[in-house]
């Protein structure tokens, strides 16, 4: 009678093969797009009741169409906090900004150098480390938002090129805010990825930080 009950036990738990592997996957996937889509839908209601494209009734919404509109200025004019909202907002995979442009501009203005920079890469660390966390606990939905095709080819560069696809993603006009949250979708080493990121970031920014100020003013900082 043992051995009958056993059996009947041993009939109904039974998994196939990788089945409780796939259950997690499609499982985390879900969760992963569920906050996802739900961080992307408050950001564009957010967006579009502050530009006055969307009439919702939310408290403290002049607020925040003030802070808005002053960091839109602040972009434009530009200036040191300018800078570092360009690369805070800019640096976010999911927030398209023309960062590199835009500190071009910016390095034409009377804006002390060291700061500029300083900001710069600031702004940038903020951003990247969003990006890089967003990949790690929401990796299968990462990767449907950056696309299937252009995340593989990243992962490919990075097991092809390392330290170097790091550094040259940063100190390079290349998709750096999609790389970083590449690098949490595989979670790779931090203390890696930090000090690379920040050294090519720092070279590019020195590099054309110098030739404008040295070609048209012969001043760097």
């Amino acid at each position: 009678m043992g051995s009958a009950s056993r059996k009947q036990r041993e009939n109904r738990v039974r998994f196939h093969k990788n089945e409780i592997f796939q259950y997690h996957k499609k499982r985390n996937f879900y969760s992963g797009l569920i906050f996802l889509g739900s961080v992307f839908l408050a950001v564009l209601l957010l967006a579009l009741t502050t530009f006055g494209i969307l009439k919702l009734e939310i408290p403290g919404l002049s607020e925040i169409q003030k802070f808005a509109f002053s960091i839109g200025k602040e972009i434009k004019k530009p200036s040191l906090i300018g800078v570092f909202y360009t690369t805070l907002f800019g640096g976010l995979f999911f927030f398209y900004l023309p960062i590199e442009f835009l500190y071009i501009r910016a390095t034409y203005s009377k804006l002390d150098g060291s700061d500029l920079v300083f900001l710069h890469i600031l702004g940038l660390l903020i951003s990247f480390t969003i990006n890089y966390f967003l990949g790690r606990i929401a990796a299968r939905a990462c990767i449907k938002l950056i696309s299937p095709k252009k995340f593989y080819r990243m992962k490919g560069f990075l097991n092809r090129y390392g330290v170097l696809a790091i550094f040259a993603f940063n100190a390079l006009p290349l998709p750096a805010p999609i790389l970083s949250a590449v690098l949490g979708v595989i979670r790779y080493k931090k203390k890696v990825f930090y000090p690379v990121f920040v050294a090519g970031q720092l070279t590019q920014c020195l590099v054309i930080l110098f030739f404008v100020r040295y070609v048209f003013t012969s001043k760097v900082f």
